[in-house]
């Protein structure tokens, strides 16, 4: 049968362009023009057929599986004289039509590209990505750009914003589906004297993760600033949570080690209303190693249990985490004006504030959240359309584990 390529060029990574391919039994030989020759594995180039009859897995209309693919896979030939293009011809007389720069880019040194985030310290101010309001809401391009920020730096400014409660929907709406939780899709914290939780205190908040207590932490979290009571304190504080983690990898990697395979536990408890506990890493690696997400809030972490040999090493790994959380060098500080919305990866960096006096004026923040799959969907798609390149990276997932 005749198929369709479905690896095309402006959906793919940019590669060196295939010059010849040759089966080489459970390999094939792929020289690219330069004079190097890589190898793919023969069942995985059979499993990446996406033709008609095969289906493509992006959609999820997918009907060739794993299964499908014999060891004994083999092709009858190969086909590189199209420019841009490979053919191949199964033994059951299947065709195959590839894009080049798909196959070169999968060859066995080509590595799957991973995305690295930038990171930073209390001198973010001047790298700190601010975006109007308008411009966020009526231009793709220019939400685009706001999304490359929160993928850089894990955090981004909107300026402009109307201090009016719909307003802020209205912009989270923009970055994904907004997450009800417990709370609510959208709460408002306001200081109050019969507080819920803590964020509706005066007092000073450690930067933090929200709701590590959850098994899956919001993603993306939206401070909308309503009324702030600028000069009366209440100042926001932010910590790059990958920044210090790789301070503790290169000061204190047993402590950092620790805390990459010791599960620990927060929890949170409204009696009658809800109960929630979770055991979780402090600090997520990928498969690579790189941090991609932290969990933590001092004031959520529950009596922790651990052998007698390892409890002391335990808190004095969460001891310095701390200590680096509320580092001033490591925190990023700013004065919330009405009109402004934080918005930062709930995963990555960590808040807080300093104390106010809620006699001297209404601190007024609404907040909301994303879930990162969501606003990582959302960079992906506009990146097809902006900067193809970066569309297929892999991003850095979250505090998973």
């Amino acid at each position: 049968m005749l198929d369709t390529p479905s690896h095309t060029t402006e959906t793919k990574r940019a590669a060196a362009p295939i010059r010849a391919i040759r089966a080489e039994g459970a390999r094939i030989a792929v020289e690219l023009v330069g004079g190097r020759t890589a190898r793919l594995s023969t069942r995985w180039l059979r499993l990446a057929c996406e033709c008609e009859a095969c289906g493509d897995t992006a959609s999820g209309k997918r009907w060739l599986t794993p299964a499908d693919i014999s060891t004994a896979i083999h092709a009858e030939s190969f086909d590189a004289s199209t420019p841009g293009q490979v053919t191949a011809i199964w033994q059951d007389g299947h065709v195959s039509r590839y894009d080049a720069a798909f196959l070169a880019s999968h060859t066995d040194d080509a590595g799957a590209a991973r995305f690295e985030p930038q990171l930073w310290d209390g001198g973010l101010a001047a790298r700190l990505g601010r975006f109007a309001f308008d411009a966020v809401v009526g231009d793709d391009e220019a939400l685009f750009q706001s999304l490359r920020a929160l993928r850089d730096h894990g955090i981004a400014m909107l300026t402009g914003v109307p201090a009016e409660k719909e307003a802020t929907a209205r912009v989270a709406g923009r970055y994904g589906p907004i997450r009800e939780t417990s709370y609510g899709k959208v709460f408002d914290l306001i200081s109050r004297p019969d507080a819920r939780v803590a964020g509706e205190t005066a007092r000073a908040q450690i930067p933090h993760t929200d709701e590590p207590f959850r098994y899956a932490p919001p993603g993306f979290i939206f401070f909308h600033a309503i009324r702030t009571g600028a000069g009366t304190g209440g100042t926001s504080l932010t910590v790059d949570g990958f920044h210090v983690a790789e301070l503790m990898r290169t000061g204190t990697p047993e402590l950092f080690d620790l805390l990459t395979r010791r599960g620990v536990t927060f929890h949170r408890e409204h009696a009658g209303e809800v109960f929630f506990s979770a055991e979780a890493h402090v600090i997520s690696l990928d498969a690579v190693g790189q941090v991609t997400g932290i969990r933590y809030n001092d004031r959520c972490l529950a009596p922790q249990q651990a052998p007698e040999t390892e409890i002391d090493s335990l808190i004095e790994a969460l001891a310095e985490l701390t200590r680096l959380i509320c580092d001033p060098q490591n925190q990023f500080q700013h004065q919330l004006q009405p009109g402004e919305v934080l918005v930062f990866d709930n995963q990555r960096v960590l808040h807080g504030r300093t104390a106010f006096d809620p006699t001297l004026a209404v601190r007024h923040l609404r907040s909301c959240n994303i879930d990162r799959d969501g606003v990582h969907s959302a960079f992906r798609t506009l990146a097809r359309r902006f900067a193809p390149e970066e569309a297929e990276a892999v991003l850095y997932q979250g505090a998973i584990f």
